[in-house]
């Protein structure tokens, strides 16, 4: 059965599916949600083929059918039990066949499209939303230090306290006792942050979630370096009680809050970039622009934005936004043109050159912007050339 997917896979499997070629087969992107179980995901993708096979005919009608018989064979055998969501693309033609599946910890939205080339809009929503974090989960008894991947815990480091016995009365007076234990304890907290500390240096990561008993983790809070405490996202108080998976979904949850502010402030810095004339820039032409001269830094994308339509031709690799297709290119003369989505084409060079997309919802100026910008690294230095 086939294995969660980690975010550094899900790093790797965008920049193979953004550099793609275009065909004459259709590309077969298909994104379902399976938390409501397989009749509701089955049928979600058996209507939206329906709509497909009726605007497809000959041969790419048959490498159609070809690609959804390998998707649904996988669906039939590979799906883990714990998978809330999977994303599978496939083309198959007689020059030979393409097949990714992917399954993660956390949903996706139902979404089947076929187009020349993948459809990975979700999927770099899905890598900005959940980022690789540690949680460190403090009870009385053990101390878990946990990274989350996608929604995916998986344990890095369990330790449990050493027990103490019970002297009350004996040599101890209950004092001395709860002293003993204090120490003990402390000590124990001490070493755990030294290993959380070695951890996430190694494993380079930037963010923090604080889990377990208050007074635990208060202590905890307390005695981290500032090198992470500038990581700590948030704490949530959790009984020893609680199952991992529970506490991981609470700590989840607190990121996804916490994700999303830190889009806010991407934004700010984006609205106060175009206000003052600084490295940003505003709406699909300059964007793609900045993107093909690699001068991006972060892509923005407004969550409800509409898509602006263009065109791509395939022989020269000249790219206009407007939603008239000519007869040929202006560029080449060849009548290879191809409509494109706009945002889906941003999000293209974006993967292929890993540059941060960053999802944003609630942004007024960057709505009236046209639900896309992009922070820069420099400033232009040539005048464009093949962008309207």
């Amino acid at each position: 059965m086939e294995q969660l997917t980690t975010l550094d896979e899900l790093r790797r499997q965008i920049g193979v599916l953004a550099c793609i070629d275009e065909t004459e087969a259709p590309f077969v992107s298909c994104y379902l949600n399976l938390e409501q179980g397989e009749a509701t995901y089955r049928k979600a993708l058996e209507d939206r083929a329906s709509f497909l096979r009726a605007v497809l005919d000959g041969d790419a009608r048959a490498d159609f059918e070809a690609a959804m018989g390998r998707i649904e064979a996988y669906l039939d055998a590979k799906l883990r039990p714990g998978a809330k969501g999977v994303a599978l693309f496939a083309r198959e033609f007689r020059a030979g066949a393409f097949f990714l599946p992917m399954q993660f910890a956390v949903p996706v939205p139902d979404w089947i499209a076929v187009n020349p080339s993948p459809h990975i809009y979700h999927l770099m929503a899905l890598k900005d939303t959940y980022h690789r974090y540690v949680v460190m989960i403090a009870t009385q008894g053990w101390v878990r230090i946990i990274e989350v991947s996608l929604g995916s815990a998986t344990v890095q480091a369990w330790t449990e306290q050493p027990r103490l016995r019970e002297r009350v009365g004996g040599k101890w007076t209950k004092t001395h006792y709860e002293s003993y234990r204090r120490e003990r304890t402390s000590l124990f907290l001490k070493e755990q942050i030294e290993l959380l500390e070695r951890l996430m240096a190694a494993g380079g990561h930037t963010h923090l979630i604080l889990a377990g008993d208050p007074r635990l983790t208060g202590e905890i809070r307390r005695a981290l370096p500032k090198s992470v405490t500038a990581k700590l996202v948030d704490t949530i108080p959790a009984a020893s009680r609680h199952a991992q998976e529970d506490v991981v979904a609470a700590t989840l949850s607190a990121f996804v809050e916490w994700e999303e502010q830190e889009s806010q402030a991407v934004a700010a810095r984006f609205v106060q970039g175009i206000r003052t004339q600084g490295l940003a820039a505003a709406g699909v032409a300059a964007c793609l622009d900045a993107l093909r001269q690699r001068r991006a830094d972060v892509l923005l994308l407004a969550r409800d934005h509409l898509p602006e339509s263009g065109w791509r031709c395939a022989s020269c690799g000249a790219l206009h936004i407007e939603r008239d297709v000519p007869a040929a290119c202006p560029q080449c003369g060849k009548a290879t043109l191809r409509p494109i989505n706009a945002a889906e084409e941003l999000v293209r060079l974006a993967g292929q050159q890993n540059c941060p997309v960053e999802v944003v919802e609630y942004c007024d100026p960057l709505m009236a912007l046209g639900g896309v910008g992009c922070l820069l690294r420099y400033r232009e230095t040539t005048r464009r050339q093949d962008l309207v």
